[in-house]
């Protein structure tokens, strides 16, 4: 499980999908907030997110992805979740 600070994740995820215009990965950055809020099986390793997803799969997504809509070339929440968290993490810094 992620030890987030939920107002400083909610100003990443607005920065985040303000800077996007594409609907998929609109879509994919609010799955993500979701996730991030709700999901207790989470975990940074320094280089990716690992998740326990709703399809009860584990992926590892960073720039890359092994889910359905990674593999069909479409923005996932798994990767979109993961660029949050990093850019979470270089905000504490």
């Amino acid at each position: 499980m992620l030890n987030i600070d939920q107002n400083r994740m909610q100003e990443v995820i607005q920065e985040a999908f303000d800077k996007t215009d594409n609907r998929r990965w609109q879509a994919a950055i609010a799955k993500a907030k979701a996730q991030l809020e709700e999901n207790p099986y989470l975990h940074f390793d320094g280089d990716a997110l690992l998740i326990l997803s709703d399809s009860n799969e584990i992926y590892r997504a960073n720039g890359t992805c092994q889910c359905k809509a990674y593999e069909k070339g479409f923005p996932c929440w798994h990767r979109a979740a993961a660029r949050l968290v990093e850019r979470y993490n270089a905000a504490a810094r």
